[in-house]
């Protein structure tokens, strides 16, 4: 089953929104210290990035020539460490990605949404 722009674009959408309820779930995991939680929510968090990764791989190439501002090689690199070099993630980086990378990439996938 293929999926066509408008369905991959509502997929980010719903993933980038699901990562950024894990990152609160996140930090009240860090501020409590409970470590199951912040692992469980940590996976989630992973899970929506390679989501995110790969639906945007299919992404028409018009779309993204029109979105310069979104780092569409660092989404899918992270897409391919995340699926296949799982021992290369940093926390660090995967917690930088949750914020302006991902802001950018919510813009312009609303644009094309809507």
């Amino acid at each position: 089953m293929t999926r066509n722009q408008a369905r991959r674009l509502g997929d980010i959408l719903e993933r980038i929104e699901a990562a950024k309820d894990a990152e609160l779930i996140l930090v009240q995991a860090e501020r409590s210290g409970s470590g199951q939680l912040f692992n469980t929510a940590y996976d989630a968090i992973l899970y929506d990035l390679l989501v995110i990764g790969e639906a945007v791989k299919f992404l028409d190439q018009g779309f993204r020539e029109a979105h310069p501002e979104v780092p569409w090689t660092s989404i899918t690199g992270m897409r391919d460490i995340l699926a296949h070099e799982y021992f290369r993630v940093s926390a660090d980086v995967v917690r930088q990605t949750l914020d302006q990378p991902l802001d950018r990439l919510e813009l312009a996938c609303r644009s094309g949404a809507g």
